[in-house]
């Protein structure tokens, strides 16, 4: 029973009501490990005053509980396998639903496949942008190498930085392409003051589309389950996403 469980836990999508947050904007910030998804995501959240949400955290988290989720994870990240997409998601909207008062957020690293991109699609709404990280990988698993030097990680797993860089790259490339005129990509390896200054200037139609939201309008009744597919992802006064999405969220 134990083995069925987990199994139906690892597909299961669980139901949310996410309509107290759909109107607000999302932003992933997309690269590969080392490429500086945390500093590009805290320079976008001083600029915009979203709030950072690292699917990263939330996995380690819920691994130190005591529940049949907790536990599963935990086994998971023991056993070095990849978490479920949909757990990742499930985790990532039950935060969505505690800062309700938040005007926009950021996701860091995320997502990380290209199935990752569609469940969070279709659960929850289209981003708004997907700032993605250009470094070289070379430069990327340098990073990755101190960073988890500095945090006394096995040898093993510091040698390991450029392969899992190199795998990395392949699934993030796949996710740019899911998202055609949604990306703008970033050097991440530049001055970062110039970053900042890119970042505003890519980000501001974001930020107007959002002021111009807020202005009272006519909305219907919210229902109080999961987005179905088909069914419009951005509500009435927000920015519409481009045509080119919504093909590619039926694929």
């Amino acid at each position: 029973m134990g083995c069925f469980y987990s199994r139906r836990m690892e597909d299961e999508e669980m139901v949310y009501d996410m309509s107290p947050i759909r109107h607000l904007p999302v932003i992933f910030v997309n690269g590969v490990p080392g490429a500086g998804n945390h500093t590009v995501a805290q320079t976008i959240s001083s600029i915009t005053g979203y709030t950072m949400i690292r699917p990263g955290e939330l996995v380690a988290a819920e691994a130190l509980k005591d529940t049949a989720r907790g536990r599963l994870i935990a086994d998971k990240l023991q056993a070095r396998d990849d978490i479920p997409e949909q757990l990742t998601v499930d985790l990532i909207k039950e935060a969505m639903l505690t800062h309700q008062n938040a005007t926009g957020f950021i996701l860091v690293g995320f997502p990380k496949n290209p199935r990752m991109s569609n469940m969070f699609n279709k659960q929850v709404k289209w981003p708004e942008k997907v700032v993605a990280l250009e470094v070289s990988n070379e430069v990327a698993a340098t990073r990755l190498q101190n960073k988890l030097s500095e945090l006394g990680r096995p040898e093993s797993e510091i040698n390991a930085a450029r392969q899992i860089v190199r795998e990395a790259a392949h699934k993030v490339k796949n996710v740019h392409k899911r998202f055609g005129s949604h990306v703008v990509r970033v050097d991440s390896a530049g001055n970062p003051k110039a970053l900042a200054s890119h970042l505003k200037e890519i980000l501001s139609d974001t930020m107007e589309c959002q002021e111009r939201s807020k202005s009272p309008v006519h909305r219907p009744p919210l229902a109080l389950s999961a987005p179905v597919v088909g069914r419009d992802p951005n509500p009435p006064g927000t920015c519409e996403p481009p045509a080119d999405s919504v093909k590619m969220a039926d694929e």
